[in-house]
């Protein structure tokens, strides 16, 4: 819901707050521009200015104090009104006063869009939906940075996402002002805000025959100093009964121009005030360096539009299009999916058709969308994928917490199915997590949780038809499994360690495979899709059709896609790939993998690796052009067997990429893992996490928990632990 009401108002009225915020900007530099240029009037008297003035600008009939401190006075010269640019400090006019028409273009267009009335109702709305926006975009990231109190922490995602997340919080309190102040004013316009302001004070001044008194004596203009003057309009010297007309920051007033005296005064009322500082604050008149923050702040508009609109549009990507799904309001059955690698859909969409076939009304969605159960949801299944040891995937990051602030739903029944992988200890572990959670919410389990082994079909079909005989219903399941569109590679070189070829070790090159005719691949039409060190490589084994993913270790401006493959003895896919020839092809795409990125800024970085897990890790090193400090740990069986890029780690210590290379060999004399190189560097390594180095671990899920055992007792005594670093992004793990 709260997704919702911030999307939805942001692609209804973006184009118009685009246009708003960029004319904003441009408005946001005048009074700076005009601050600059203004001659300071000092600490002197409204009756000190216009007798200076009077007596050196011929036929004075008004004097203005703009915002900015500029004095400009209105007089007529041979019957001809001129404006001009007075110094407060002779009186002496300095030049014409000619009002920038650019500005009044602009203003125009910020105000109306050129369009009178509608236009004005248009830009009201707009400001309207710019705080609805905030309101609800700053509730969303709380929501996701897991409480109110880690609003200000780093913000986790993809590059979109913080893209979007960081340039949205230094400019909120800018926008919130301007948006707020914007629909004061908008109301204001249309009468909806009172403008306040009763009827102009009664006062009875007789025709005189004295003198008028002159300008700079006059008691009532002695009392005011210029820093508060708004307008002095002096009387008609053809009129005895005419007076002078004072207006100031806190009121308006008539003095009498034979004794100089107040004839009347009415302060300025309370709706008066609040529109003068609701203006103040929303053009930063009178006060520059406010309106150069609005119009900074403004100027992220349209970037947060555009990442905003890609997000939306990735999120309606993301979801496969399933056929018959039912909108919530009328669903019975709720089908919520947890997917990490997009794999876990393709038996969502088998089990959606199968369930939608046999007569009930199936709602699919990421299983986030908890809060949003429909009023005739009875049934709630979970398909929910467990990313890495135990954990949540990207699309249930936020089911728990979500679940546990969901208010009182009508009991339902529910079945949980697990993704996972037999060999982490934890298998299955977040399904388990969601399943207990379930249940101590007090609602009705309709089976046991079921699990699934490494994308297993005949497991994933054994579990539908228990659940059909629970529900009383004959399933068809129709499984497909959905991938993203994949492209040709070609295998361009190989270099292969390792004395035993049943557990050889290569690193493989791809290359974008050249078509049949060729005419694609010289134009640059075949080209790697954009990607970086750390990413994902899907690959698609000819054996089966459920992908197998291999980090890698270039970025795609390298142009390959280099990986490191172990080969295993029951290993399909990497069985695969360790027996191309170069010149071989395959099927593969290309997954981001944003949260194993070397954190941005200029920290050390402390990388950890054994086996092929350096793939990714020598490819930060290698795009460390800037020298920021890097030290690699790596562990081998030995140096003749299993170092992978043993010479290149050697030249990128040299040029300073790589600041320390500590290796640890486990079939050496001196036989040590990497953990024991990190626990003989304790002191050290405390010392860059001071510093506020970032861990990145790559490897077997063995090593990384050994390693993560290490690190809890070189931190023992600091205010450091490894749970903690891994809520800050500083403990970021790639495991298998």
């Amino acid at each position: 819901m709260l997704r919702t009401l911030h999307s939805i108002p942001a692609l209804f009225a973006s184009l118009l707050l685009v246009l708003a915020a960029l004319t904003g900007s441009v408005l946001s530099v005048f009074p700076a521009f005009e601050q600059a240029v203004a001659a300071g009037a000092g600490d002197i008297s409204v009756a000190t200015l216009a007798g200076r003035v009077s007596t050196r600008v011929e036929g004075l009939e008004t004097l203005v104090r703009q915002p900015s401190g500029t004095i400009v006075a209105y007089h007529t010269v041979g019957g001809e009104q001129r404006a001009s640019v007075i110094d407060s400090a002779s009186g002496q006019v300095i030049a014409a006063y000619r009002p920038s028409a650019t500005q009044r273009w602009v203003k125009n267009l910020h105000r109306s869009l050129m369009l009178d009335t509608p236009g004005r109702v248009a830009t009201g709305v707009a400001a309207a939906c710019m705080l609805f926006i905030l309101v609800f975009g700053v509730a969303l990231l709380a929501r996701r940075m897991g409480g109110w109190k880690q609003l200000l922490g780093r913000v986790r995602g993809n590059t979109l996402q913080r893209l979007h997340n960081e340039s949205a919080r230094p400019a909120l309190a800018g926008l919130a002002l301007s948006a707020m102040t914007g629909v004061v004013m908008s109301l204001a316009t249309f009468g909806m805000v009172p403008e306040g302001g009763g009827a102009d004070p009664s006062f009875d001044l007789r025709p005189s025959s004295e003198a008028r008194l002159a300008l700079v004596q006059m008691p009532a203009l002695q009392s005011v100093s210029v820093s508060r003057l708004a307008q002095l309009k002096l009387a008609n010297p053809g009129d005895p009964t005419d007076v002078i007309d004072l207006e100031t920051v806190d009121g308006a007033g008539h003095v009498d121009p034979a004794t100089g005296a107040l004839l009347a005064w009415q302060p300025l009322d309370a709706w008066q005030r609040l529109n003068a500082t609701v203006r103040m604050l929303h053009t930063g008149e009178g006060l520059w360096w406010l309106a150069l923050v609005l119009g900074a702040s403004s100027l992220t508009v349209p970037l947060l539009s555009v990442t905003g609109l890609l997000l939306w549009w990735r999120r309606r990507q993301s979801l496969p299009r399933l056929a018959g799904n039912a909108p919530l309001r009328e669903a019975d059955t709720l089908l919520l999916v947890g997917s990490e690698t997009y794999t876990t859909w393709g038996f969502a969409a088998a089990l959606h058709a199968a369930l939608t076939q046999a007569g009930l009304r199936v709602h699919a969605a990421p299983m986030n969308d908890i809060e949003a159960i429909g009023p005739n949801v009875r049934r709630l299944l979970v398909l929910a994928a467990t990313y890495g040891d135990g954990e949540a995937p990207e699309s249930a990051r936020q089911f728990l917490p979500r679940l546990d602030r969901l208010p009182a739903v009508p009991p339902l029944a529910f079945a949980v199915l697990g993704f996972g992988d037999q060999q982490f200890p934890q298998f299955c572990g977040y399904a388990r997590q969601v399943h207990d959670a379930l249940a101590a919410r007090g609602f009705e389990a309709l089976a046991e949780r079921g699990t699934v082994d490494r994308q297993s079909e005949p497991e994933f079909r054994q579990w539908c038809h228990r659940l059909g005989e629970t529900l009383g219903l004959a399933l068809d399941i129709q499984y497909k499994p959905l991938l993203p569109p994949t492209m040709a590679l070609e295998l361009a070189s190989r270099t292969d360690y390792g004395a035993d070829p049943q557990t050889l070790t290569a690193v493989l090159c791809f290359a974008p495979a050249k078509t049949a005719s060729g005419w694609r691949h010289w134009l640059g039409l075949s080209r790697l899709p954009k990607f970086q060190p750390g990413d994902l490589l899907g690959v698609v084994p000819p054996a089966g059709a459920t992908p197998r993913y291999y980090s890698l270790a270039s970025a795609a401006s390298d142009g390959v896609a280099e990986i490191c493959v172990r080969r295993h003895p029951d290993g399909i896919c990497s069985g695969y790939l360790t027996g191309l020839d170069p010149g071989s092809t395959i099927q593969a795409f290309v997954r981001p993998n944003e949260s194993f990125r070397p954190a941005t800024g200029a920290a050390p970085v402390i990388l950890i690796a054994a086996g092929t897990g350096i793939g990714p890790l020598i490819g930060f090193v290698r795009h460390n052009k800037p020298g920021r400090p890097m030290h690699l740990y790596f562990g081998a069986r030995s140096a003749d067997d299993g170092f992978l890029y043993q010479d290149e780690l050697k030249g990128l210590v040299g040029d300073r990429r790589l600041r320390t290379l500590t290796t640890a060999f486990s079939r050496a004399s001196n036989r040590a893992y990497v953990q024991d190189r990190l626990l003989a560097d304790a002191r050290l390594l405390r010392e860059l996490m001071v510093q506020g180095a970032q861990i990145m671990v790559c490897g077997g899920r063995q090593m990384a928990a050994s390693v993560a055992l290490a690190w809890d007792r070189i931190l023992e005594g600091s205010d450091l632990s490894v749970a903690q670093l891994r809520t800050q992004g500083r403990y970021v793990e790639d495991v298998y």
